[in-house]
């Protein structure tokens, strides 16, 4: 019996296994790339950007910084005329530094003071309102969003301490007054959700 000689050379094998490795190193690139984006739409569920920051920030993990502002909200309870992390120890503590002239404050705040009011004593809350030049303005602020936790009111002394780099931002603090978490932007519920479970 006569064997079939293949009518293709050498150079059209090296062809087809030279296509064939692109077509395989292709895919690799592409199943990686969309294993990429999934994760990245699964973080930023929980929102990518304020999870990214939060585990970089110097301040996790160390205590909470102290000070001694005055009191904004002088009906808020407790309502000491100063306000200091001290005043909470022994419960876990959101702090939340905002502006009435920010943008992405007034879409959080509204939030924020919601989930406080759901936790009630569970979790302390306690808002900073930073660089409003106008009081009349910071009270009828938190006025229409119905805090009615603490603030105080601080013209950049913590921007060191608390190494701000931008509003909104919200430090989590367990009970023994550990910073866990900080994440600098507005968030979402489910962010704020998600912190709030790691300091109760």
């Amino acid at each position: 019996m006569a064997v079939q000689v293949s009518r293709f050379g050498p150079r059209v094998w090296i062809f087809l296994i030279a296509v064939s490795l692109i077509i395989v190193v292709a895919y690799a690139v592409y199943a990686a790339s969309l294993s990429d984006r999934t994760s990245t739409t699964a973080s930023a569920s929980l929102g990518s950007l304020s999870q990214v920051q939060s585990g970089t920030s110097p301040l996790v993990g160390k205590q909470v910084p102290t000070f001694s502002l005055p009191e904004l909200t002088v009906g808020a309870k407790p309502a000491s005329g100063k306000v200091s992390p001290s005043n909470f120890a022994g419960h876990p503590l959101v702090i939340n530094f905002f502006a009435s002239w920010c943008t992405a404050c007034q879409a959080e705040t509204p939030m924020v003071a919601s989930v406080a009011q759901e936790l009630g004593h569970k979790v302390d809350f306690l808002g900073i309102d930073e660089n409003d030049t106008d009081k009349a303005k910071a009270l009828a602020f938190i006025a229409k969003d119905h805090v009615t936790y603490p603030v105080a009111t601080d013209h950049a002394s913590l921007q060191g301490k608390y190494l701000l780099i931008g509003l909104p931002t919200t430090v989590f603090v367990r009970a023994s007054g550990k910073v866990v978490g900080v994440v600098q932007g507005q968030m979402t519920r489910q962010v704020l959700d998600h912190w709030i479970t790691r300091i109760e």
